[in-house]
C-alpha cells in the first residue's frame, strides 16, 4: 500500500522571524513511517519544520511543511495524484493563526503587542475530497485532562462528518515517556476503542486496518 503520513507541528507566522506553534515533536509520525515501511508499505512523510525525521532509508520520501495553509496545499497536491491508498494525519495542526503577518521583524521594545487570531481550516475532513479515488483516512486526536466521556465526545466529533475511517486518541495525562505511551484506536461505528501500548502495537494495528 502507498501511505502518506503527516507529523509534527505547523508554524503560523507572526512576522519574518516569529511564529505560533505547539509542543508536537513529530516523533510518533516518524516512528510510524519507519515501522510501516518495514511492513512493506511505500511511505511518504510530510513533517513540520524542525520535527523529528526518520533515520531509516526505508521511508520512500520526506517533505517539510510550514503553516497550516502550506500543509493544506501539499496535501491537495500529493493526494490529488491518486497515488495513495491511505493517509495517516498525525500532524498537530494549529487551530488559530494571526490574522495578519507583519512585514519584516516587529520591534522588540514595544510596551505591549496584541495579536488578532482567526481559525485555520480543518484539514482532516478535506482529505477524502482531495483524492480522485477511494482513500482510507486515519486521524489523530489529543485531549488534555479529559475524562472518559469528554474523550469519547472529542473523537466522535471527528467521525461526525463521515470523512474519517479511524481515529487514534491519546490524552496528555496518560502520556508516558518512550515507546510505552498508550494509544486508543477508534473505528467508525464501533462503540469503544481498542487500547494499544506503544508505537509497535499502534503500527501493527494501522497495518492491519489499512490492509483490510
Amino acid at each position: 500500500m502507498r501511505i502518506l503520513i503527516t507529523s509534527g507541528a505547523t508554524r503560523e507566522p507572526i512576522d519574518a522571524v516569529r511564529f505560533l506553534s505547539n509542543i508536537s515533536t513529530g516523533r510518533t509520525g516518524a516512528l510510524l513511517a519507519e515501522a510501516l515501511a518495514q511492513y512493506g508499505h511505500a511511505v511518504t512523510l510530510l513533517h513540520g519544520e524542525g520535527a523529528v525525521r526518520p533515520t531509516s532509508a526505508s521511508v520512500l520520501a520526506t517533505e517539510a511543511f510550514s503553516s497550516t495553509e502550506n500543509l493544506q496545499k501539499q496535501l491537495r497536491r500529493l493526494l490529488g495524484t491518486g497515488n495513495y491508498d491511505a493517509v495517516i494525519h498525525a500532524a498537530a495542526v494549529s487551530d488559530y493563526r494571526p490574522a495578519q503577518t507583519r512585514d519584516g521583524k516587529m520591534s522588540s521594545y514595544a510596551p505591549e503587542l496584541t495579536l488578532h487570531l482567526v481559525p485555520t481550516p480543518k484539514l482532516l475532513p478535506e482529505l477524502k475530497h482531495f483524492a480522485p479515488r477511494p482513500l482510507t483516512v486515519i486521524g489523530f486526536k489529543l485531549t488534555a485532562g479529559a475524562n472518559a466521556e469528554e474523550r469519547g465526545s472529542a473523537v466522535k466529533k471527528l467521525f461526525a462528518a463521515g470523512t474519517v475511517d479511524a481515529v487514534i486518541h491519546n490524552d496528555m495525562d496518560d502520556l508516558a515517556t518512550g515507546d510505552a505511551r498508550p494509544f486508543h484506536a477508534w473505528r467508525a461505528k464501533h462503540p469503544a476503542p481498542e487500547p494499544l501500548a506503544g508505537i509497535d502495537a499502534l503500527a501493527a494495528w494501522l497495518h492491519a486496518f489499512i490492509e483490510t
